[in-house]
């Protein structure tokens, strides 16, 4: 299986929850941080090897492929994974066995494998980065985990249900989000996803100004939207930063406001409610727009 999206979208989360539902649940669900491994280590990570296998090798080592026996090995970043590796890689998936550095011979397994992947894989494949044969097999059954501007309606259930584990990652009392928070929570595009989010609570849990601890009766006080201001503290040198781009592109007012509305339409699938809501316009206005090129009124005399 093969869970593709933007950074930040919660792959790994997914590729868990996943696991909890399969008729594996009662196995482990082991994490490989492909990005994060050095490249020399990467085959002993996932195989494992034998004492004396290579020079520093002072014991064995099982690997996380057999650490995940039964149950379900994440692959996370897989598009970082070396070609050498992926040959390997592509002979676990179609043989189940694995052969640890310095072994004497294949070791069966059973273990189900979910791969992610920030880029798309396909385009590593026509740059020569990855192997189209292992893309095919992983990509058996491929998801898109979406980006957290694209479900906008799914972010105040989100944002609650974060709350108490982020309160409880910073030792504090978890707080509710006022209707006002929440749609300030909206308007944030969240180039970060989900990751953005979880930081963004984090901070207000922490910082939050003196007095916020506990309301009436000692219940946790609100968190208001006066909170999240600093969501757009870097906004505004971003969109000044587009500008300039536009500007020295020779780009038109028309054109930069197309093309939002475009990509816009094909983030969220065609839903035209959707792409209107994050370019803030109705829809209707989004609509002529789109026919015309330009706002009711905006015609120039």
């Amino acid at each position: 299986m093969l869970l593709c999206g933007e950074s930040g979208t919660g792959k790994s989360r997914a590729a868990e929850r996943l696991h909890g539902w399969s008729a594996r649940s009662a196995g482990p669900c082991v994490s490989a941080s492909l990005v994060a491994a050095s490249p020399t280590l990467i085959e002993s990570t996932l195989f494992g090897h034998e004492r004396g296998a290579f020079t520093d090798a002072h014991r064995g080592r099982s690997g996380l492929f057999r650490r995940a026996e039964g149950g379900t090995l994440v692959l996370d970043e897989v598009d970082h994974l070396p070609l050498d590796v992926q040959v390997k890689l592509l002979r676990v998936l179609q043989e189940r066995v694995v052969e640890p550095l310095g072994g004497e011979g294949p070791i069966p397994i059973d273990v189900r494998v979910v791969a992610t992947s920030a880029s798309p894989l396909e385009r590593a494949v026509r740059a020569g980065r990855f192997r189209e044969d292992l893309y095919y097999r992983l990509a058996v059954v491929e998801l898109e985990v979406p980006a957290l501007r694209q479900r906008a309606e799914d972010l105040p259930d989100l944002a609650q249900g974060l709350l108490p584990a982020v309160a409880e990652r910073v030792g504090v009392a978890p707080r509710p989000l006022t209707p006002a928070a929440l749609e300030r929570l909206r308007a944030h595009t969240w180039p970060g996803n989900v990751r953005e989010l979880e930081n963004a609570l984090e901070r207000v849990l922490v910082l939050g100004p003196e007095g916020s601890g506990t309301a009436e009766g000692g219940a946790p006080a609100p968190i208001e939207a006066a909170e999240l201001d600093f969501l757009t503290q870097g906004r505004a040198g971003e969109v000044d930063e587009l500008a300039r781009l536009a500007l020295a592109l020779g780009a038109t007012v028309d054109e930069v406001a197309r093309a939002m509305m475009e990509r816009a339409l094909r983030e969220h699938r065609g839903n035209v409610s959707a792409a209107a809501r994050v370019v803030g316009l109705t829809r209707r206005a989004f609509d002529y727009r789109m026919e015309h090129g330009r706002g009711e009124g905006e015609r120039e005399g």
